[in-house]
């Protein structure tokens, strides 16, 4: 049996060690940090690692290793002049990203549909999802909010053999994922929109960005794009287009009375539907790819009916003392233009305020704070914004103050915590009967039960429990 040895213990590196194990190879996966550098999630992982047999070795690299190894994988976040980069240089043979594709491609079981871009993945991923389970698919959904490490979870569906049940799976590819799962051969992928986000893990390159965006082309048999983004319009020759702007699209949708109406190629689709806002693109491009996947019309007619959203996208949590709170996952310049005109047109229509606290707008990626702020002052009244990382789960004081910098740059008031609780405690003492109460922030996606357990519990600390009525 060769020997490997998998250099990170990220999540691509504990992604490729689990996955490798399962293909039968000694595996050994080795980092320089130490365990307490880790996340709880993150030490879960390695946890089920040595339970399959992985050896895992934190706290340095160690040259023995290297030269008893057989082959290495190098995570790709591990920089260029890195120890156990160089280290690596000894094992005889190396494995690359394009062999863990392909590892993966021969071992994914079922038809796929895949969706990446930069907003909306997790929006459409569960639309498509939710419209083929009420065509009568089982389905096997993977997104960022089922569990935030998609790449992982996508190993693990493969390696218990999870998957296999299904008819079909539903993936969201994150920039991350889509890396390691470009061997997955798509039967439709879809394409929201691209624009400038995480750049800091490609060099500060928006071109390298798109380009991992780009992937999906390539792995899909139909790829289906958002025609109202001018970045896809200009890339992209081949494509089935949707668009909520442009009636001449491929697939045309749009909200009228209480319906939402889809017009494509010889073909409509007409349903009740309720939700609001990004909804509408989003659920247009769903509509769009299960038709293209080969779904009765008029099968979606009910999926669309009874499609109540995804938990923390514009997600309603109920009335507290007469105002009306929300949280949405809108935590980049796009997302939140696409978010929070609608809770500022809510508050408007209720003649009232809207007050809005904020996760640490940085994950592993670090953002502009400034401009995070500038732009949720623009629509709020009061912005409190918490310095706590939900990613990361550290607390930078110095980040919730560049959003209030930033917020008060657009005439809205705003203080600086510590915490999601204490900027829910804030949002509520300063709130009156009434108002729109909002938390936003990358907390909402990759710690979404912790971020909304803390919102609740400050406002609840201060104005009592939610109704039901709204």
């Amino acid at each position: 049996m060769s020997r490997v040895i998998v250099v990170g213990a990220g999540s691509a590196g504990r992604s490729v060690a689990r996955l490798l194990n399962h293909a039968g190879y000694d595996v050994v996966i080795n980092d320089v940090r130490d365990w307490e550098d880790f996340t709880t999630e993150e030490r879960e992982y390695l946890e089920i690692l040595e339970r399959e047999g992985v050896e895992v070795v934190l706290g340095g690299h160690y040259r023995d290793l290297f030269e008893s190894a057989d082959a290495a994988f190098v995570s790709p976040a591990i920089p260029e002049d890195a120890e156990g980069r160089k280290l690596a240089e000894l094992v005889p043979e190396e494995i690359t990203v394009e062999d863990v594709a392909g590892l993966l491609r021969d071992l994914f079981p079922v038809p796929a549909i895949g969706i990446t871009g930069t907003n909306g993945k997790t929006t459409t991923t569960w639309a498509v999802a939710h419209l083929l389970e009420a065509s009568g698919y089982e389905v096997w959904r993977c997104s960022s909010l089922d569990r935030h490490l998609v790449i992982e979870a996508i190993v693990e569906g493969v390696v218990t053999g999870e998957i296999e049940d299904y008819d079909v799976a539903v993936v969201e590819l994150p920039h991350g994922t889509i890396r390691l799962a470009a061997g997955i051969e798509l039967d439709v992928g879809v394409l929201t929109n691209v624009s400038p986000e995480h750049l800091d893990e490609f060099g500060g390159s928006f071109e390298r960005y798109v380009r991992r965006k780009l992937t999906i082309t390539e792995m899909s048999e139909v790829l289906v794009a958002c025609y109202d983004c001018e970045e896809l319009r200009k890339r992209l020759n081949d494509a089935v287009w949707y668009s909520v702007r442009d009636p001449d699209a491929d697939y045309y949708g749009s909200r009228e009375n209480g319906r939402l109406v889809v017009r494509g190629p010889d073909v409509s689709v007409e349903a009740d539907f309720h939700l609001i806002g990004y909804y509408v693109e989003n659920c247009t491009g769903a509509v769009a790819a299960c038709l293209e996947f080969g779904v009765d019309p008029e099968c979606l007619v009910d999926g669309l009916a009874t499609f109540e959203g995804v938990p923390g996208r514009m997600e309603l949590l109920g009335e507290l003392s007469g105002r009306v709170a929300y949280i949405d996952a809108a935590h980049n310049p796009d997302g939140l233009k696409a978010s929070l005109p609608s809770f500022r047109e809510l508050a408007d229509e209720r003649d009232r305020r809207l007050l809005v606290s904020v996760d640490n707008p940085d994950t592993v990626t670090e953002r502009d704070k400034f401009e995070f702020g500038r732009i949720v002052g623009k629509y709020a009244d009061f912005v409190a914004a918490s310095g706590y990382n939900e990613t990361l789960e550290r607390l930078d004081r110095s980040a919730a103050e560049e959003v209030v910098k930033g917020a008060e740059s657009a005439g809205c008031e705003g203080v600086a915590v510590d915490s999601v609780r204490e900027a829910a405690e804030e949002v509520a003492t300063r709130s009156e009967e009434g108002d729109v109460l909002l938390h936003v922030g990358p907390g909402v996606v990759n710690a979404y039960d912790r971020v909304k357990r803390a919102f609740l519990r400050g406002l609840t600390s201060v104005l009592g429990g939610p109704s039901d009525e709204a």
